[in-house]
């Protein structure tokens, strides 16, 4: 009796509350996907799914749209992110959309990695530790990382992970002088990882092999998203030919590279790394806009 209670309270609390006390658990509990957004926070927060699947609504491709963006402490692309992108699309998809979104540290070797042989540092996070990525409630994902739960975010609300796999930031800065610290932080923070990381050939390649296997599937934007100019500064201090072999990738593999990083003054970020949820929404309808802009002009499709 004690354990069905246990496994009764803890449903109610995933099913009712579960976007609100961990960051990615939303992400397992839907169906398979045929369209979606892949990458990191910048991403994850920053692209609403809502806006495009209203925006193409008249049936060009199969949606709704999901988020499958995580955080560049749990994803790098690699086998085994792209694994998990296989596990959560639908193989029945003809016409899907897929905007994959890059920057610099997340084709970057890092400390823990031995590309060569095998070993990353993605390894046993979610959603690579993840077997079942379209149950509700999914107690594997409680199980296994239930490290990633934050409970008192039940009463704060100030983030929700929406069904549709983006994450709405609430807990924006209150005045300039917050913003500009936030905005240090992540400054240093990202220099922090130019002193450690080291541009990939091995990642590169897996990017390129992703795209490979998701053009079966549908239309592949690569995209690089809208962030403050200070970072930007760092990221062509730390990768200045970024841009380049991105370009080099969408060539070889028929696919459409957009590039917003030079429009760090269109859009509003909290922290100047993420687009807050009002600017995003400006920028998901102008990546539309984008998005069919370039297939129309484009011998693509």
């Amino acid at each position: 009796m004690f354990f069905v209670l246990v496994v009764s309270i803890v449903s109610i609390i995933l099913i009712t509350s579960g976007g609100y006390v961990d960051y990615f658990y939303e992400k397992f509990t839907t169906p398979n996907a045929s369209s979606m957004i892949i990458g990191d926070s910048r991403s994850m927060q920053g692209i609403q799914p809502s806006i495009i699947n209203n925006y193409f609504a008249n049936g060009e491709y199969e949606i709704p749209m999901l988020n499958y963006s995580f955080t560049i402490a749990q994803i790098s692309y690699g086998p085994l992110y792209t694994e998990s992108i296989k596990k959560k699309l639908d193989s029945t998809t003809k016409n899907g959309l897929f905007i994959v979104t890059v920057n610099p540290w997340v084709l970057s070797t890092r400390e823990e990695d031995d590309e060569e042989k095998g070993v990353f540092f993605e390894k046993g996070m979610p959603p690579h530790n993840m077997e079942f990525v379209n149950h509700n409630p999914n107690f594997e994902y409680f199980i296994k990382n239930f490290n990633y739960f934050h409970f008192k975010s039940i009463i704060r609300r100030t983030s929700k992970m929406h069904k549709d796999g983006w994450l709405e930031e609430s807990n924006l800065p209150k005045d300039s002088t917050m913003l500009n610290e936030w905005k240090k932080n992540q400054v240093i923070m990202y220099k922090d990882f130019a002193s450690r990381w080291v541009k990939s050939e091995f990642r590169l390649r897996s990017l390129e092999q992703l795209v490979k296997y998701l053009d079966l599937y549908g239309d592949i934007i690569l995209l690089r998203m809208p962030i403050d100019q200070k970072i930007i500064e760092v990221e062509k201090q730390y990768w200045g030919d970024f841009d380049k072999d991105i370009e080099h990738i969408s060539k070889k593999t028929n696919t459409i590279y957009i590039n917003f990083s030079q429009s760090f003054e269109m859009y509003k970020t909290y922290d100047g790394n993420h687009l807050d949820k009002y600017g995003g929404v400006d920028f998901t309808k102008h990546l539309c806009d984008s998005i069919v802009y370039k297939l129309n002009n484009s011998l693509i499709r």
